[in-house]
Protein backbone atom coordinates (compact mmCIF):
# COMPACT_ATOMS: atom_id res chain seq x y z
CA UNK A 1 0.00 0.00 0.00
CA UNK A 2 2.80 2.45 0.88
CA UNK A 3 4.49 1.89 -2.49
CA UNK A 4 1.30 2.77 -4.38
CA UNK A 5 0.72 5.77 -2.11
CA UNK A 6 4.27 7.06 -2.66
CA UNK A 7 3.96 6.59 -6.43
CA UNK A 8 0.71 8.55 -6.61
CA UNK A 9 2.10 11.27 -4.35
CA UNK A 10 5.18 11.55 -6.54
CA UNK A 11 3.01 12.07 -9.62
CA UNK A 12 1.12 14.84 -7.78
CA UNK A 13 4.41 16.40 -6.69
CA UNK A 14 5.75 16.40 -10.24
CA UNK A 15 2.58 18.09 -11.44
CA UNK A 16 2.55 20.82 -8.76
CA UNK A 17 6.24 21.49 -8.10
CA UNK A 18 7.52 24.83 -9.35
CA UNK A 19 10.83 25.71 -10.94
CA UNK A 20 12.74 28.91 -10.15
CA UNK A 21 11.01 30.73 -13.01
CA UNK A 22 7.71 30.78 -11.11
CA UNK A 23 9.07 32.00 -7.77
CA UNK A 24 8.35 35.55 -6.61
CA UNK A 25 9.82 35.24 -3.13
CA UNK A 26 13.47 36.49 -3.11
CA UNK A 27 14.27 34.18 -0.18
CA UNK A 28 12.90 31.09 -1.92
CA UNK A 29 14.47 32.09 -5.25
CA UNK A 30 17.91 32.34 -3.63
CA UNK A 31 17.31 29.03 -1.87
CA UNK A 32 16.56 27.46 -5.24
CA UNK A 33 19.73 28.86 -6.80
CA UNK A 34 22.11 28.18 -3.91
CA UNK A 35 20.74 24.94 -2.43
CA UNK A 36 18.78 23.12 -5.14
CA UNK A 37 20.94 24.20 -8.07
CA UNK A 38 24.23 24.61 -6.24
CA UNK A 39 27.26 23.05 -7.88
CA UNK A 40 28.98 19.92 -6.61
CA UNK A 41 32.05 20.70 -4.53
CA UNK A 42 35.39 18.98 -4.16
CA UNK A 43 34.77 18.04 -0.53
CA UNK A 44 31.81 15.85 -1.54
CA UNK A 45 34.15 13.47 -3.35
CA UNK A 46 35.26 12.07 0.00
CA UNK A 47 31.68 11.02 0.75
CA UNK A 48 31.24 9.56 -2.74
CA UNK A 49 34.35 7.43 -2.20
CA UNK A 50 33.13 6.32 1.23
CA UNK A 51 29.72 5.34 -0.15
CA UNK A 52 31.32 3.29 -2.91
CA UNK A 53 33.32 1.42 -0.29
CA UNK A 54 30.21 0.78 1.83
CA UNK A 55 28.30 -0.55 -1.18
CA UNK A 56 30.86 -3.35 -1.48
CA UNK A 57 30.83 -4.19 2.24
CA UNK A 58 28.92 -7.46 2.71
CA UNK A 59 29.45 -7.64 6.47
CA UNK A 60 26.40 -8.29 8.63
CA UNK A 61 25.55 -6.28 11.73
CA UNK A 62 22.76 -6.74 14.24
CA UNK A 63 20.39 -3.77 14.18
CA UNK A 64 18.06 -3.06 17.10
CA UNK A 65 14.78 -1.27 16.40
CA UNK A 66 13.27 0.50 19.41
CA UNK A 67 10.11 1.22 17.44
CA UNK A 68 9.25 -2.46 16.99
CA UNK A 69 11.30 -3.90 19.84
CA UNK A 70 12.90 -6.34 17.40
CA UNK A 71 16.39 -6.81 16.02
CA UNK A 72 17.60 -8.09 12.67
CA UNK A 73 20.84 -8.82 10.83
CA UNK A 74 21.51 -6.41 8.00
CA UNK A 75 24.28 -6.14 5.45
CA UNK A 76 26.13 -2.82 5.54
CA UNK A 77 25.91 -2.58 1.76
CA UNK A 78 22.11 -2.88 1.98
CA UNK A 79 21.94 -0.21 4.67
CA UNK A 80 23.90 2.16 2.43
CA UNK A 81 21.66 1.44 -0.55
CA UNK A 82 18.24 1.19 1.06
CA UNK A 83 18.37 3.13 4.34
CA UNK A 84 20.97 5.89 4.08
CA UNK A 85 20.04 9.18 2.43
CA UNK A 86 20.19 9.04 -1.36
CA UNK A 87 23.15 10.88 -2.89
CA UNK A 88 20.90 13.47 -4.55
CA UNK A 89 19.37 14.50 -1.24
CA UNK A 90 22.65 14.11 0.62
CA UNK A 91 24.06 16.74 -1.73
CA UNK A 92 21.05 18.93 -0.97
CA UNK A 93 21.62 18.50 2.76
CA UNK A 94 25.27 19.45 2.28
CA UNK A 95 24.38 22.63 0.37
CA UNK A 96 21.65 23.49 2.89
CA UNK A 97 24.17 23.44 5.74
CA UNK A 98 26.81 25.16 3.59
CA UNK A 99 24.38 27.97 2.75
CA UNK A 100 22.85 28.66 6.17
CA UNK A 101 25.90 27.69 8.28
CA UNK A 102 24.03 26.40 11.36
CA UNK A 103 26.27 26.18 14.40
CA UNK A 104 24.17 23.70 16.41
CA UNK A 105 22.71 20.69 14.59
CA UNK A 106 20.60 17.86 15.97
CA UNK A 107 19.92 14.68 14.02
CA UNK A 108 17.21 12.28 15.15
CA UNK A 109 18.19 8.99 13.51
CA UNK A 110 21.87 8.35 12.76
CA UNK A 111 21.67 5.07 10.80
CA UNK A 112 25.21 4.53 9.45
CA UNK A 113 26.13 8.19 9.64
CA UNK A 114 25.79 9.29 6.02
CA UNK A 115 23.43 12.23 6.58
CA UNK A 116 25.53 13.51 9.47
CA UNK A 117 28.62 13.14 7.26
CA UNK A 118 27.18 15.49 4.64
CA UNK A 119 26.40 18.04 7.37
CA UNK A 120 29.73 17.64 9.16
CA UNK A 121 31.70 18.17 5.97
CA UNK A 122 29.54 21.16 4.96
CA UNK A 123 30.30 23.05 8.17
CA UNK A 124 33.32 21.77 10.06
CA UNK A 125 32.69 24.32 12.85
CA UNK A 126 29.17 23.08 13.56
CA UNK A 127 28.43 21.13 16.72
CA UNK A 128 26.41 18.07 15.63
CA UNK A 129 24.60 15.73 18.00
CA UNK A 130 23.18 12.60 16.35
CA UNK A 131 20.74 10.28 18.14
CA UNK A 132 20.41 6.59 17.33
CA UNK A 133 18.76 3.64 19.05
CA UNK A 134 21.08 0.92 17.74
CA UNK A 135 24.60 0.67 19.18
CA UNK A 136 25.81 -1.34 16.18
CA UNK A 137 24.71 1.40 13.77
CA UNK A 138 26.51 4.02 15.86
CA UNK A 139 29.73 2.00 15.67
CA UNK A 140 29.50 1.95 11.87
CA UNK A 141 28.68 5.68 11.82
CA UNK A 142 31.67 6.49 14.02
CA UNK A 143 33.99 4.53 11.72
CA UNK A 144 32.59 6.33 8.67
CA UNK A 145 33.28 9.70 10.25
CA UNK A 146 36.80 8.59 11.16
CA UNK A 147 37.42 7.68 7.51
CA UNK A 148 36.16 11.11 6.43
CA UNK A 149 38.31 12.86 9.03
CA UNK A 150 35.39 14.69 10.63
CA UNK A 151 35.46 15.36 14.36
CA UNK A 152 32.46 17.61 14.94
CA UNK A 153 29.75 14.99 15.41
CA UNK A 154 28.84 13.29 18.70
CA UNK A 155 26.66 10.19 18.72
CA UNK A 156 24.20 9.34 21.48
CA UNK A 157 22.73 5.84 21.79
CA UNK A 158 19.33 5.11 23.30
CA UNK A 159 15.59 5.38 22.89
CA UNK A 160 14.69 8.82 21.48
CA UNK A 161 12.06 9.24 24.18
CA UNK A 162 14.94 9.31 26.66
CA UNK A 163 17.79 10.89 24.71
CA UNK A 164 15.98 13.68 22.81
CA UNK A 165 15.02 15.74 25.84
CA UNK A 166 18.51 15.56 27.31
CA UNK A 167 20.11 16.55 23.99
CA UNK A 168 17.79 19.53 23.56
CA UNK A 169 18.53 20.81 27.06
CA UNK A 170 22.24 20.48 26.44
CA UNK A 171 22.13 22.34 23.12
CA UNK A 172 19.60 24.91 24.39
CA UNK A 173 18.99 26.58 21.01
CA UNK A 174 19.10 24.44 17.86
CA UNK A 175 19.88 25.96 14.46
CA UNK A 176 19.02 22.88 12.40
CA UNK A 177 17.20 19.64 13.19
CA UNK A 178 16.96 16.64 10.86
CA UNK A 179 13.99 14.44 11.77
CA UNK A 180 14.76 10.97 10.43
CA UNK A 181 14.18 8.55 13.27
CA UNK A 182 10.67 7.16 13.45
CA UNK A 183 8.43 7.43 10.39
CA UNK A 184 5.08 7.41 12.13
CA UNK A 185 2.70 10.33 12.48
CA UNK A 186 2.52 10.08 16.26
CA UNK A 187 6.29 9.98 16.80
CA UNK A 188 7.06 12.65 14.18
CA UNK A 189 4.59 15.10 15.71
CA UNK A 190 5.71 14.29 19.24
CA UNK A 191 9.35 15.00 18.39
CA UNK A 192 8.34 18.14 16.50
CA UNK A 193 6.43 19.62 19.43
CA UNK A 194 9.18 18.60 21.84
CA UNK A 195 11.77 20.43 19.73
CA UNK A 196 9.74 23.61 19.12
CA UNK A 197 10.69 25.40 22.39
CA UNK A 198 14.36 25.07 21.41
CA UNK A 199 13.99 26.69 17.98
CA UNK A 200 15.16 30.22 17.28
CA UNK A 201 14.08 32.61 14.55
CA UNK A 202 16.77 31.29 12.20
CA UNK A 203 16.26 27.59 12.90
CA UNK A 204 15.65 25.14 10.06
CA UNK A 205 13.65 21.94 10.64
CA UNK A 206 14.10 19.23 7.99
CA UNK A 207 11.70 16.28 7.89
CA UNK A 208 12.78 13.23 5.92
CA UNK A 209 10.39 10.95 3.99
CA UNK A 210 7.35 13.21 4.18
CA UNK A 211 5.64 10.98 1.58
CA UNK A 212 6.75 7.69 3.10
CA UNK A 213 3.17 6.83 4.07
CA UNK A 214 -0.25 8.38 4.46
CA UNK A 215 0.60 8.92 8.15
CA UNK A 216 3.77 10.84 7.34
CA UNK A 217 1.90 12.96 4.80
CA UNK A 218 -0.69 13.78 7.49
CA UNK A 219 2.07 14.70 9.94
CA UNK A 220 3.65 17.02 7.35
CA UNK A 221 0.29 18.67 6.62
CA UNK A 222 -0.19 19.37 10.33
CA UNK A 223 3.34 20.74 10.72
CA UNK A 224 2.82 23.16 7.83
CA UNK A 225 -0.16 24.71 9.62
CA UNK A 226 1.73 25.48 12.81
CA UNK A 227 1.59 29.24 13.40
CA UNK A 228 5.21 29.66 14.47
CA UNK A 229 6.44 28.35 11.10
CA UNK A 230 6.50 31.12 8.50
CA UNK A 231 7.60 29.18 5.41
CA UNK A 232 7.75 25.55 4.27
CA UNK A 233 9.47 24.03 1.25
CA UNK A 234 8.53 20.63 -0.14
CA UNK A 235 11.20 18.98 -2.31
CA UNK A 236 9.48 15.58 -2.15
CA UNK A 237 12.02 13.69 -0.04
CA UNK A 238 12.40 16.52 2.47
CA UNK A 239 9.97 18.95 4.02
CA UNK A 240 11.87 22.05 5.17
CA UNK A 241 10.52 24.56 7.72
CA UNK A 242 11.64 28.11 8.50
CA UNK A 243 10.74 30.33 11.46
CA UNK A 244 12.00 33.65 10.12
CA UNK A 245 9.67 36.60 10.59
CA UNK A 246 11.51 39.23 8.59
CA UNK A 247 10.49 39.37 4.92
CA UNK A 248 8.79 35.95 5.04
CA UNK A 249 5.05 35.49 4.67
CA UNK A 250 3.13 32.38 5.70
CA UNK A 251 3.56 30.30 2.53
CA UNK A 252 4.05 26.70 1.45
CA UNK A 253 6.07 25.95 -1.68
CA UNK A 254 6.55 22.76 -3.67
CA UNK A 255 9.89 23.07 -5.46
CA UNK A 256 11.07 20.94 -8.35
CA UNK A 257 14.28 19.10 -7.54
Amino acid sequence: MNLLFRFLQYLKYQKKAKSKYYLHSPFVYQFYLQVLEGEAEESLKRIVTLREKLRSNNSFIKVEDFGTGKSSSRKICNLETNVAVKEKYGDLLYRLVKYFQPQSILEIGTSIGISSAYMAVANTKANIVSLEGSESLIEVAKQNHVELGTNNCRFVCGNFDRTLGAALKEISSVDLILFDGNHTKEATLRYFYQCLPFANEYSVFVFDDIYWSREMRQAWDEIKLYQQITLTLDVYQFGICFFRKEKLAKENFMLRY
